[in-house]
Order: structure tokens, then C-alpha cells, then sequence
């Protein structure tokens, strides 16, 4: 008979599994306030670093070329071309500057737009008046080492087809930091859906952070509890679910799983829906355009003594302010199972998936 306390064959305890299944549990229904770590741990950044930085003056991470992905590009030309590397990162920075424009909600003094070395200058200057965002890619095994500052945003000119098979090769973080702990401990970061994040994807991930700090704040003045704020959230979704049947939910065409069709898709999901492009995606949210509904798939990497486990949670999200509408997880067997098969749910949206959210819908146990 095995010892509950014998290691699996990834090197953690059954006990430490389980422990880290249920923090698993109770983040997918806190994500929507942001109670929300890479390694799925809840809270991050103390209460008055989270006030200081409201009160900072914004410094946002624009891209520019990173040494590790030049070098990978020279390496394996069919990734794509260093002209097209350059063109991208521009639309990137372009698309980061209309989205924090746009929904960062805190001080009105000026955004400032640097480079990373640029920032660690400033930093190495020990000023104390600034905040800085900034979006990373991380392969799910070292998430639990942290975040390469230096290495910026994984590339390649078809992101998306290389993503498509859902490989779980790379995904990328949204991060907040004061300036004198940059490339330290974050005060918050969240995953987003896109590896080579959308304008749809640096929204999501700026209401995000905005909902975890407004709840961390609440907490404080309100003597709120996670337990508490577990229970609001799913209040939230019960009273948001049935509001579902007059929005049209946009899913990106690359998230269906391959049995899981346009022309099927009614079959598990009987309201209005757009199997769209990420552009159809990018204008709805931007606009924020209560007519729509949008849904994702996001990643949480549950970290063991040595190795992780990366456990796919489906969410619905209203369009006008990104609150959690519906969502769909991996079953109890299938959590528990991914500390043996280093994962749990489909990077894609399935039948069963779209169930779960029709039933959710329509109040159905």
C-alpha cells in the first residue's frame, strides 16, 4: 500500500498536490479580483506598495529588439525574418500605449514609454516616483524561478499556427512593479491569452489588475476575507450567467478544438455567438461594446518541489468591463490527475466546455 506521503513520480508528495489542487480551486473563482499568481498563489504585493504605486507616475515597457530572440531568429529562419521581428514589436508598442492610454485608471500624471535598459538606469537612480508595467513570456518550467526581464516577448511571424497544436512551449505575463523592485517580486501579474499579446489581451490584463487592486483595497477597509470575496465572485457569475442570452459571445476561430465547429457550435451553445478573428476581438473590447461577450482560455501553472503542472481554465468575459460572466474547469479527477501528467483541461474550447457554460446559463445544476 502506498504512503500518502510518498513522492509521484514528478517529485512532490501526494499531500503537496493536494494542497496545491485546492489553491488551484479557489484561484479560478477569485482570478476575476485578481487574487491571482503564475504559480496560482493568492495575493501578492503588500497593501501599501499596491497604494504607492497608484499614486506613481506610470512607466510602460515599450519592445525593442531582445538578443535571445535575434539570436533564435538567425538560428531558424523559418520563424520569420528580423524586418518582420522589428514590425511586429511597433505594432505592439503601439497597441500597449492605446490600451494603457485608455483603461489605466490611476494617477493622471503623464505615461512615460521606455526601454528596459532605459528603466534599469532609472532604477539604479534609487527614485522612488514611479511604477512600471510591463509584459513578459515565460515557458510554464520556469515560472516558478521568475520572469527574465532582459528576454521581453517571445516571437514568431505565425504566432498564431504555432501556437494553434497548444504545446505549452510559452505564454505570457502582464506585470506591475515600483521602480526600485523592477526584475524583483511583482506587486501583481496575471497571464494573458495571447503569447504576443493583442490589443484584446493588454485590456484584459489591465482591468485585471485594476480588479485585484480594488479588491486587495476593499479588503482592507472592509475586513473582507478570500473566503469573502470567494463568495461574491460566485454571486457574480450566477447573477451574470443568464445575462449571457442577450450578448453575442466572440470565440477566436484558433480556440475551438478540432470536433468543435461554426457550424456546431450551436449545437452546445443555443444563443448568439461570432467565431471571430482577433481583430472582430480587439474592437469590441477596446470600444467596450456591451453587446458582446468574449471568451478565453487561460493558463494557471501550479508549481511542485520539481517540476509544474499547467491546469486550463475556460472564462466568459463581459466585453464592457471584462467581469467574469461564465467559466468551465477541469473536472476534480483531472486536477488531481495533472500532477502525474503535468496537466489538466483543453487549451482549446470543447463540447464539454460549451456545456458547462450553456448549463451555467440557463441555471441548469
Amino acid at each position: 500500500m502506498t504512503n500518502k506521503n510518498s513522492p509521484d513520480t514528478s517529485g512532490r508528495t501526494k499531500n503537496e498536490h493536494m494542497k496545491n489542487t485546492k489553491t488551484v480551486f479557489l484561484s479560478m473563482l477569485l482570478f476575476a479580483a485578481g487574487i491571482l499568481k503564475s504559480n496560482a498563489q493568492m495575493g501578492m504585493g503588500k497593501i501599501e506598495e499596491i497604494e504607492s504605486l497608484q499614486e506613481r507616475q506610470l512607466i510602460v515597457l515599450i519592445e525593442e529588439p531582445r538578443e535571445r530572440m535575434l539570436k533564435k531568429l538567425a538560428k531558424k529562419p523559418k520563424l520569420g525574418t528580423e524586418a518582420d521581428y522589428k514590425a511586429d514589436l511597433l505594432i505592439y508598442n503601439a497597441n500597449v500605449k492605446a490600451v494603457v492610454e485608455k483603461f489605466y485608471p490611476y494617477t493622471k500624471k503623464e505615461v512615460l514609454y521606455k526601454t528596459y535598459s532605459e528603466i534599469e538606469k532609472l532604477k539604479k537612480s534609487k527614485s522612488d516616483a514611479y511604477a512600471v508595467l510591463c509584459c513578459l513570456s515565460t515557458e510554464p518550467s520556469s515560472s516558478s524561478s521568475g520572469l527574465n526581464y532582459a528576454d521581453g516577448l517571445y516571437w514568431e511571424k505565425d504566432i498564431k499556427l504555432d501556437f494553434e497544436d497548444r504545446n505549452d512551449l510559452m505564454f505570457t505575463m502582464m506585470v506591475v512593479n515600483l521602480i526600485e523592485d523592477f526584475e524583483k517580486t511583482p506587486v501583481f501579474q496575471t497571464p494573458l491569452f495571447d503569447v504576443f499579446p493583442t490589443q484584446a489581451a493588454l485590456a484584459f490584463g489591465m482591468q485585471t489588475t485594476k480588479n485585484y487592486f480594488e479588491m486587495r483595497i476593499r479588503m482592507k477597509k472592509e475586513g473582507s476575507s478570500k473566503k469573502d470575496e470567494k463568495a461574491a465572485i460566485e454571486k457574480t457569475i450566477a447573477e451574470n450567467a443568464p445575462k449571457l442570452k442577450d450578448r453575442t459571445l466572440l470565440v477566436r476561430s484558433e480556440w475551438l478544438d478540432k470536433e468543435l465547429t461554426e457550424a456546431n457550435f450551436k449545437d452546445h451553445y443555443p444563443f448568439k455567438y461570432k467565431i471571430c478573428d482577433r481583430e472582430t476581438m480587439d474592437k469590441a473590447i477596446m470600444s467596450q461594446d456591451e453587446t458582446y461577450a468574449y471568451g478565453v482560455v487561460l493558463p494557471y501553472v501550479v508549481s511542485g518541489s520539481r517540476s509544474n503542472s499547467i491546469i486550463y481554465f475556460q472564462y466568459i468575459f463581459d466585453a464592457k468591463n471584462s467581469e467574469m460572466m461564465a467559466m468551465a474547469s477541469p473536472s476534480t479527477g483531472s486536477i488531481m490527475g495533472a500532477g502525474f501528467s503535468g496537466k489538466a483541461g483543453n487549451r482549446n474550447f470543447t463540447f464539454k466546455v460549451m456545456d458547462k457554460i450553456r448549463d451555467q446559463i440557463i441555471g441548469k445544476k
